[in-house]
């Protein structure tokens, strides 16, 4: 009987090691973020008086067809083969569609970013108020890291090269270059003011 209760005991206990075997031990988030801290010239942390919105460009476009006639126009957001048989004259127009990433949050210190897994380069508008804006753009290396098959592949990514208006951004400086799916500090963003 003890040798019995012994043999359960011990096929329980593979059971549940198999299935913690099985578990994922995936990264929290899978998901790789730009960090960017505010700071002072003293490079203190600081805090924006005001709200903050943060809008990007995708790579997408809206597109629009404008069909000239005689004496009429017609636009749309699809093409109209028919309209060009009967003589209109056709004009494409594309705008790429752009996301807003943080929408008048006060008090702002610090900003955690996606980046392109297809662009190299990433532009970031910074609106203040309504008269004060900023733009960042990020030029990084795109670096698929294969974690396992149980979580697939993640995207890192290689700071190169950062810029941005002057407006009230005095400097800008990369201060990490690997931007992993573990948040740490890539960029410092100096203000003269805490606005």
């Amino acid at each position: 009987m003890k040798l019995l209760l012994k043999s359960l005991v011990l096929w329980i206990a593979l059971c549940i090691g198999m299935v913690g075997c099985e578990s994922n031990d995936c990264m929290l988030s899978s998901e790789s973020y730009c960090s960017m801290s505010f700071v002072n010239g003293q490079g203190k942390s600081v805090k924006l008086l005001d709200t903050l919105s943060v809008i990007t460009n995708l790579n997408e476009y809206n597109k629009s067809y404008i069909y000239y006639g005689d004496t009429d126009t017609i636009i749309s957001t699809i093409p109209i083969d028919s309209l060009l048989e009967k003589g209109y004259l056709q004009s494409v127009i594309a705008e790429r569609k752009q996301y807003v990433l943080l929408n008048q949050k006060p008090g702002v210190e610090k900003l955690e970013l996606p980046l392109s897994f297809t662009a190299t380069c990433d532009t970031f508008f910074l609106q203040y108020s309504a008269r004060l804006a900023d733009t960042i753009w990020v030029e990084h290396q795109n670096l698929p890291y294969f974690s396992s098959m149980d979580c697939g592949t993640v995207m890192h990514y290689k700071l190169t090269k950062i810029a941005s208006t002057h407006h009230l951004i005095d400097s800008i400086q990369i201060v990490k270059q690997e931007v992993t799916n573990t948040l740490k500090e890539n960029v410092k963003i100096y203000y003269t003011l805490s606005y």
